[in-house]
């Protein structure tokens, strides 16, 4: 029983000693390479050194859910309000397991249809859709009072 675990632990750093050493001793690519063994340990800090900046993205990719559109934030507030009712209700034990997993199913699809008008309109919502939105958000709201 002692012999397995004395030959388990010197079979381990044993293991342990050859890894480390082969990822300590790194690559050598002879006396023109850069890096730390050769001097150069303030490559790119400073202004002077020639090494080029990273190129920075012709595009910033941005997020449908990042709005800058006043109408889209504001159907969002809405929904963030109607989830944060939906989880109080819950947690004081006024709407039950299955009518909170419906509300924040339907709450998840108005989010989904918000964020797709908004995505097909460049980042706006057009007058018709806002108001269709609205209208499904208010349903959403009489549907968690009427539920709790």
């Amino acid at each position: 029983m002692r012999s397995l675990i004395k030959t388990s632990a010197i079979a381990a750093l044993t293991l342990s000693l050859a890894i480390g050493g082969a990822f300590a001793a790194g690559r050598q690519e002879g006396p023109n390479s850069t890096g730390p063994e050769n001097g150069d340990y303030y490559r790119g800090i400073f202004g002077n050194d020639d090494v080029a900046p990273p190129a920075s993205d012709a595009r910033p990719m941005t997020s449908a859910i990042v709005v800058q559109q006043p109408r889209l934030a504001a159907i969002l507030h809405e929904l963030r309000a109607a989830n944060h009712r939906m989880d109080a209700e819950r947690a004081s034990g006024k709407l039950s397991s299955v009518a909170f997993h419906r509300l924040r199913r339907e709450e998840g699809n108005i989010r989904a249809d918000a964020t797709h008008v908004a995505a097909m309109h460049n980042g706006r919502i057009p007058g018709p859709s806002y108001a269709q939105l609205q209208r499904d958000v208010r349903r959403l709201d009489w549907q968690i009072a009427r539920s709790a």
